[in-house]
């Protein structure tokens, strides 16, 4: 049961972390939206509510990366992991979402297949770069300030390396 609630806990911290981050940019992208239509203000509150809703998003992206990287790589230690093929879980963890909120009627009445293809090609891409950077932040926190890349598996090592400080 300890083991579960290890990977609970280490889904949830992906969840979470990945949520504020995306809610983060859902608020910038908010104040742009207020500012080129100051008429929105008047009945709700854009900051807040692309805050939201990409914070969800993260939320549940995270979440999903988090279980894929789980059930496919779940064997492997933080240093064997493949940072393309941790983007290429990243990006699937995250298109999924969309759709998957369109399932559960989420959209708003009017949304079009466009709109639910351009948040798929959002999060997709929000979900292959924040994966491949969660995972490098985790390999540079267990490295250390003294330790090298020699830890690293041979096809680890061949990824470009991470930027020293």
């Amino acid at each position: 049961m300890t083991r579960l609630l290890q990977k609970l806990r280490g889904l949830m911290g992906v969840g979470i972390t990945w949520g504020t981050l995306w809610a983060g940019i859902g608020a910038g992208i908010g104040v742009v939206i207020g500012i080129v239509h100051p008429e929105l203000w008047q009945w709700r509150n854009p900051v807040f509510e692309w805050a939201l809703g990409m914070g969800l998003y993260g939320l549940v992206s995270g979440v999903g990366f988090g279980t894929l990287l789980t059930i496919r790589e779940g064997r492997k230690t933080l240093f064997d992991l493949s940072l393309r093929r941790t983007a290429m879980w990243g990006l699937l963890g995250a298109a999924v979402v969309p759709p998957l909120f369109g399932a559960l009627g989420m959209f708003e009445v009017g949304t079009t297949l466009a709109d639910v293809l351009g948040a798929i090609a959002v999060t997709g891409f929000l979900g292959g770069t924040f994966a491949p950077a969660s995972v490098a932040i985790a390999r540079r926190a267990e490295l250390g300030a003294s330790e090298t890349r020699d830890r690293l598996s041979p096809d680890v090592r061949s990824e470009p390396a991470l930027p020293q400080p």
